[in-house]
């Protein structure tokens, strides 16, 4: 048995030093967009549209149910629904 020198060692370093700068590069942008994502403008801009889409959707909501009941009331009972029949 003969002691053979590995000739692929050079090799493996070379791709191990690749690797390493790849993930460097790939840490660096996931930094970058952790920074964007979590900036005080981004998180406000956010905020605003969540509040707003929960505000246009209660009202859509809303006037999909009042006119549903509306509607079978005005069925049920034979009378339109008026202000005077709400008590105003």
């Amino acid at each position: 048995m003969e002691n053979k020198t590995d000739d692929t060692e050079p090799t493996k370093t070379v791709q191990t030093v690749q690797q390493t700068d790849k993930l460097l590069e790939v840490l660096h942008v996931l930094e970058t967009r952790i920074k964007k994502q979590n900036s005080f403008q981004n998180t406000f801009f956010k905020g605003l549209v969540y509040g707003l889409g929960t505000v246009i959707g209660a009202t859509v909501l809303v006037a999909l149910f009042g006119g549903i009941i509306a509607t079978t009331l005005q069925t049920l009972t034979g009378e339109e629904i008026s202000s005077e029949l709400l008590g105003r």
